[in-house]
């Protein structure tokens, strides 16, 4: 959870630790069959509904809202989706069965990333309230909500 050894640029980077998130998620469904998908919103970008791959976890920036200003400084708390996306249409009407699969991804994804010092950050990512989840067509959406926070410097020339 340190800045150091860390240029302005690299700690000012709003999405620098989407890779990072990504990589730790990746190796937690590492061996789930069929295998997971981790997707950035790069990858969803224009993808329809129906046509999306899943099982998969979608890692998300929701933002940030600013926690204390300091002078030139700032201490960002950044918030990150990590939404696990599930289709099952068994017991469509209910969909129990989607919502069973989605909460067991959702819970191996959530820990790889909740509680873990990342790089750039100042203090372990810790679990915030997500939006609700949402089922769709045998869709099931099921979000977590992390956030990280990091200082955000106004570079010097």
């Amino acid at each position: 959870m340190s800045t150091a050894g860390m240029t302005t640029r690299e700690t000012n980077d709003f999405m620098a630790m989407e890779s990072e998130l990504v990589q730790r998620i990746q190796a937690a469904v590492a061996d789930q069959k069929p295998a997971v998908h981790v997707l950035t919103s790069a990858d969803l970008a224009d993808v329809r509904e129906e046509l999306q791959k899943v099982p998969a976890v979608h890692v998300i920036y929701g933002g940030y809202r600013v926690v204390e200003a300091q002078g030139t400084k700032w201490r960002l708390a950044h918030k990150w989706l990590i939404v696990a996306a599930v289709r099952n249409v068994a017991q469509g009407q209910s969909g129990s069965a989607a919502r069973r699969e989605a909460g067991q991804l959702s819970a191996l994804a959530t820990a790889a990333v909740a509680g873990e010092s990342l790089p750039g950050a100042t203090r372990a990512s810790a679990l915030v309230t997500p939006p609700p989840a949402r089922y769709s067509k045998g869709f099931q959406y099921l979000p977590s909500a992390l956030e990280v926070e990091t200082i955000f410097a106004k570079p010097q020339p």
